[in-house]
Formats: C-alpha cells, structure tokens, sequence
C-alpha cells in the first residue's frame, strides 16, 4: 500500500484556497508583487487534481478569487453614491463566478478523462471565460489573471503577441508547473529527474519571457516623430464636478490653461515670444464641457472654443457631456476642437455595469435614476463606435473611463490609424482609494500591447503618460492641481496584438466548447461499471 504523501496531506485544508486569494490580490496592481502570481494558484490547483466533488472545487474557487477581487478592488465599494456603492459590491461577488465556473467544468472533464485532459480543460476554460468577461455591451475586463503582470515590465512585454490573454496563459503554466512539482514530491517510485525537469521548464519559461521583454524595449528605437502636449488636471472633488450643467468649470479650466500655454508679466503674448516650444495638443479631462438644454447656447459654447484653440494654435482635446438635438439621451464624449472647423465628437461606448448602466434593466427610469448624475433628467447612452480625433499633426484614438480596460476595442483605434491614445477620467468619485494608481497601471497594458504612447488625463488624480514600452511618468497625484508640458513620441507600424486581437481566448472558445460536449456525450452514453463485490461480501451472500 502507498504511503500517503505529507505535503499533500498538508495542501488538503481548504483554507489553502484563502491564501490563494491574497497572494493573487496583493500581485495586483496597486501593491504590484507580481511574482506572487507566478505561485498563488499551486495550493488550489492541487486540491483541484485531487478533490472529487464539484461543488467543493467550485465552492474552494470562488472564494480563492473572491477574496483576490476584494484585496485588489475593494475600493469599489468607497463610491460617494451609498447606492452605487452597494450595487459595485453585488458586482464584486459576481466576478468570481466565471473563474470559479471554469474550475468546477474543468474537473468533470479531469474525473472523466484524467488529469492530462482536465489541466488543457482549466486552461482552455480560464482563457475563454476571461475572453467572455472582456467581450460583449456589458462587458468589464478588470481583475483578470493577466493583470497580475502589469507591473511587471521584464515579464508582460509578449503582451504585443497577444494581449492580457497571453500573460493570463503565462500565469497559468507556471502554476500548472507548480502543481506537478508540488504532486511529484516525496512520491514513492518517482525518478528524482522529472522534478527537476519540471524546475527547469518553470525556469525556462519566465527567463525566456524576460529575454524577450529586454529585447522587445531595446528594439523599439527612436521614435518616428513627437508632439508636444499640455495636460491640466484640475482637482476638482466629485460633487462639484458631477455638476454637468455648470458652465463656469470651463472657464476654469482655459484660465489654466493660458497659464500653460504662455504668460509673461500677466500679459498674453504669443507662444513663440515666452521661450517655450509650441503645444500641439491641449488635453482636458472627462466631463469637462458642460451640457446645455439650450441647443443656441451650446453651439455658441463650441464656437467659443473653436475660436479660442484657433488663436492659441493648439487642438483642444476635452472630455464632454453632449445631447443629439435635445433627445432624452445624453452621451460620455470626448471633442477635438481646432480652428473653425466643426468639433470632432467620440461618445463613450462601453460603461461601468452597475455604476453606469444596469446591464439588461437600463431601460428602466428608476433604475438609471441609480446610477446617472442627479443634475441630469435624462438617459446616459452608448456610442456606436470607436471614432478617430484627427488633428493636424496627430491621430488620436480616445478612451473614457474604464474603456481604458478594453485591450482588443483600443487595439482597434490603432488598426484604423492612431498614433496617439488618450484616455479622459474622473476618478474621484471613490475619494483617495487604490482605484487611481490601479486606473493607471492597468492601462499601461494598452501601450505595451499597441507600442503606441498613453496620454491619462483626469479629473482629481492620478494623470500620467505611459509611454510605448510601458513606462510611466506620474505627472500629477491625487487632487493636485497641476499644468505641465510633456513630448509624445508618435509610432507607427502594427504589433501581432494589433493585428490579430485577442487569439488566444478567442482561439479557447471551440476546443472549450469541444470538451464540454464531450463531456455531456460520455454522461449520457458511458457508464462506469458497477465495482464488483468483496470476496469477503460473496461468502456472506
């Protein structure tokens, strides 16, 4: 009879699936302790390669990424709005859900067909429900398992192969590894060699990962050419600034700006007399322009502005609130104004679920009431589409909020031509939380992923620039009000993310469903044959 394993017998506790959680939470950005991810899934996947009960696996699970969505995102739950407050934590307890749906089917296909066939199920399983999670209207790709490598500048630079996904199947094989090395030990028979050839898989892998990252930021080369742009954080508390219908914010924002663009003695003179180097771009915030329910009133402020960028010969990129001819509907958008030309308009396609819009119950006035600004009676809207902001030396793709999460709509922004991303937000809406430097770091992936430069303009903080290899530059911190000039490099060329979008979800999608029929086939059509009885029950029968 085989002795029982020790160390096994020690991962055989379920509170091994609380760790999990943590370790996972805590290689999340803010904390950024990224190498925690490469080990944290080993004590669940264990338990996963020995436990027989679906409900166990799926119980262990969703409280191992419960506990990693309430130690990376529990600022969700500081909105200023009690209401919002409480529906972002029922979406807290909802995220877990698909992980832990991944791991339980993954385990029936493991007791049908083995451990060889339930490991590719896990993999196959995680990669299209994270696929799904960052894919669809209500879609919110925000704590997936690649996400835990976004500090990781040496480790996360394939994500130009194939976006979160692949970083997602990186962490994936490494506890994988993990799991066997931990399975093979203290096993009676086993030849030593094969724990060390696991040691030394695990060790080639992450070191061809990080020469991969060295070679990938040392190829990128001087940059095709540069803009110079001008970022304004305002710092303005959220109360003040959900006001959508206060007009004297704009003013605000171009007496900061003129600060920027020249002064000297307190007399405005043109840009070239002040030393400095000519703005190419001017970027404000999300929700800066005001929405007006005059329609006369609100083409006189976009003349305004034309008017105001055309003599201080800069574009004019501001977060806006608009309203289409005084419909009950009014959208998230970002204008490009430069000159007299008529303002270029991008309007917000993708919303928060559950703090922006109730996926499927929007329609429903006391439901919106929920989630809209109380200063508006009216219906916050999709847009259509991603729209390119053309400006006379750049093309920028513009992101709002959280679409900044949004790898594979944003790598469509460059497919079509943009040499530049910007992303407008508000974040104070969740006081002087993680959320900030979360916001920012996430959205770091979107420039490793594009090789394009990332311009973060918001509200009360953190604004920044991240630049196309992933690093970046903190240009203002939480409520600092703040006015700076910084140089953009402009790329061009396609990575393979670009090119190709989000494959390797997209690519789990049919052997996932494949397993899963073969699953639900042998279920109907195979019987396990009945054990036959002891001899020692025979001679009692």
């Amino acid at each position: 009879m085989r002795s029982p394993n020790p160390l096994l017998i020690r991962l055989y506790n379920p509170a091994w699936a609380m760790n999990c959680g943590i370790l996972l939470g805590l290689s999340m950005p803010p904390y950024g302790l990224y190498p925690l991810a490469w080990i944290a899934l080993v004590p669940l996947l264990v338990r996963w390669s020995l436990l027989k009960h679906p409900m166990t696996v799926f119980r262990e699970a969703y409280v191992a990424f419960l506990l990693m969505t309430i130690v990376a995102g529990f600022w969700m739950l500081l909105h200023s709005s009690m209401t919002i407050g409480l529906l972002s934590g029922f979406g807290l307890l909802l995220l877990p859900l698909p992980h832990a749906i991944a791991f339980t089917l993954a385990l029936l296909v493991r007791k049908r067909f083995g451990l060889v066939m339930g490991t590719v199920a896990l993999v196959v399983n995680v990669l299209s429900v994270e696929y799904l999670m960052a894919h669809g209207a209500f879609a919110f790709p925000w704590l997936l398992l690649g996400h835990t490598q976004a500090d990781a500048l040496m480790f996360n630079q394939h994500a130009d192969l194939g976006g979160v996904g692949l970083l997602t199947l990186g962490v994936l094989v490494s506890n994988i590894l993990g799991m066997l090395f931990v399975r093979m030990a203290y096993r009676p028979g086993l030849v030593p060699g094969w724990r060390s050839l696991i040691a030394l898989a695990m060790v080639a892998m992450l070191s061809g990962i990080a020469v991969y990252g060295d070679e990938r930021r040392a190829g990128l080369g001087d940059e095709d050419q540069c803009i110079r742009i001008g970022l304004v954080q305002p710092a303005v508390r959220a109360d003040i600034w959900a006001d959508v219908t206060d007009g004297s914010r704009v003013e605000y924002l171009a007496l900061l700006s003129d600060q920027l663009i020249y002064n000297r003695g307190g007399l405005v003179v043109p840009a070239s007399d002040t030393g400095r180097e000519r703005l190419d771009l001017l970027i404000w915030p999300e929700a800066s322009l005001p929405v007006f329910a005059e329609s006369d009133r609100q083409a006189r402020l976009y003349r305004r502005l034309s008017i105001w960028s055309r003599r201080r010969q800069v574009a004019l990129l501001s977060g806006a609130f608009t309203n289409h001819g005084g419909s009950s509907s009014y959208y998230n958008s970002a204008m490009l104004f430069e000159g007299y030309e008529q303002p270029q308009e991008y309007a917000k396609t993708h919303m928060v679920p559950l703090a922006e819009v109730i996926p499927f119950l929007h329609q429903s006035p006391i439901l919106d009431a929920m989630t809209i600004p109380p200063t508006v009676d009216a219906r916050l809207a999709f847009g259509s589409h991603p729209n390119l902001l053309r400006g006379n030396r750049f093309t920028a793709g513009t992101t709002i909020g959280s679409e900044s999460l949004h790898g594979d709509y944003v790598r469509k922004y460059v497919a079509d031509g943009a040499d530049i991303l910007v992303n407008l937000a508000q974040n104070g809406w969740w006081g002087y939380s993680p959320g900030t430097v979360q916001h920012l770091n996430l959205t770091r992936l979107r420039a490793i992923e594009t090789r394009r430069a990332v311009v973060v303009s918001t509200v009360s903080g953190t604004s920044g620039i991240v630049y196309p290899d992933g690093r970046i530059e903190r240009v203002a911190g939480w409520m600092e009000e703040e006015i700076a000039q910084r140089e953009i490099p402009l790329r061009t060329g396609q990575t393979v993310y670009v090119k190709h979008g989000d494959w390797p979800g997209r690519f789990s999608l049919i052997p996932a469903a494949g397993l899963l029929l073969l699953l639900g086939v042998s279920a109907v059509f195979y019987r396990r044959p009945n054990p036959k009885p002891s001899s020692r029950k025979r001679k009692q029968d």
